[in-house]
């Protein structure tokens, strides 16, 4: 479990970022809120609760029921910078880069039924649109920006499909790092709580590489 023992949020002069020190690795990362006309606080913390709440039995047919009420490019993009922030937080503890801990996300779990040839190429679609969408987060790279903007639009009605694809994901995602003794529940709203959007346009990448303390 992620603990004051095990890791530790520190000011770092900028009101939009926040260090994470990993005190079990030795190794911390800087993270930067991102501009709230880009990803409001609220949504994020909102989106990061859905994705438990999504796949918790107790809770999953009220989330379920929910995901028709929202705008899935705008969840999309809140579950991708999500995706990638998980990312750096395994790589401060792994020393695995965040870029190939996204390429290597996969699922072979209860909620992937694969038939036939076709809906086993539906579902590798998906899961390719899955880390595009995190690897855009990640690296802000407007190529992949734009790759992924066209993932989430072609064919039109994609989005709902996506938007469960990458929870399926996401919640994947959260139990690998539980091995490693790291909660990905609560990391973007505690964040949230430690930093303040700047106004205007956001000056620096929100993730970069991890660095010894």
């Amino acid at each position: 479990m992620m603990t004051r023992n095990s890791h530790r949020w520190e000011p770092t002069g900028e009101a939009d970022m926040v260090e994470l020190q990993d005190l079990a690795s030795g190794r911390a990362v800087q993270l930067v809120r991102p501009a709230a006309d880009e990803l409001p606080g609220e949504l994020l913390a909102d989106t990061e609760e859905l994705v438990f709440r999504w796949a918790s039995l107790g809770t999953h047919a009220q989330a379920e029921a929910e995901l028709g009420d929202l705008h899935p490019p705008s969840t999309l993009l809140a579950l991708s910078w999500l995706c990638a922030l998980w990312a750096v937080v395994c790589e401060t503890r792994l020393g695995k880069s965040a870029g190939d801990i996204i390429r290597d996300l996969d699922y072979r779990g209860g909620w992937r039924k694969i038939r036939t040839d076709e809906e086993a190429h539906i579902w590798n679609g998906l899961t390719q649109r899955v880390r595009l969408g995190a690897l855009a987060a990640l690296t802000e790279d407007p190529r992949a920006v734009e790759s992924y903007y066209r993932a989430c639009t072609d064919p039109p009605d994609i989005g709902p499909a996506l938007v469960r694809h990458t929870l399926i994901h996401l919640d994947a995602f959260s139990q690998d790092m539980q091995l490693h003794d790291l909660q990905a529940r609560g990391l973007a709203a505690t964040l949230v709580a430690h930093t303040d959007p700047l106004p205007g346009p956001r000056r620096r990448l929100c993730f970069r590489p991890s660095h010894p303390l």
